[in-house]
């Protein structure tokens, strides 16, 4: 009796689990248009947050509150500006 009714929970739930693939199973896709983003961090200014968002071409976006639909600013690109210039050391 208690094999059966193991046998019927272990059949019910790879019901269950096929069933809600079956419902709920598609590709994941963006919410927004845009390109990819590398990196994101969120910093205080001032008690005031700071979103900050790296592409992966080196463009830096801020926002200083992304929920209330305040648009995204491009602040900078890592990239940009060439190779530091050194002096060698004798």
């Amino acid at each position: 009796m208690v094999k059966g009714r193991a046998f019927f929970h272990v059949c019910a739930g790879l019901f269950l689990l096929a069933l809600s693939y079956h419902l709920g199973a598609r590709n994941a896709t963006a919410q927004a248009a845009g390109g990819q983003v590398a990196a994101m961090a969120g910093i205080s200014s001032g008690g005031v947050p700071i979103w900050l968002v790296a592409t992966p071409d080196g463009d830096i976006y801020s926002n200083l509150n992304p929920h209330n639909g305040s648009p995204w600013t491009r602040q900078a690109n890592v990239f940009t500006g060439g190779p530091t210039p050194v002096q060698p050391s004798t």
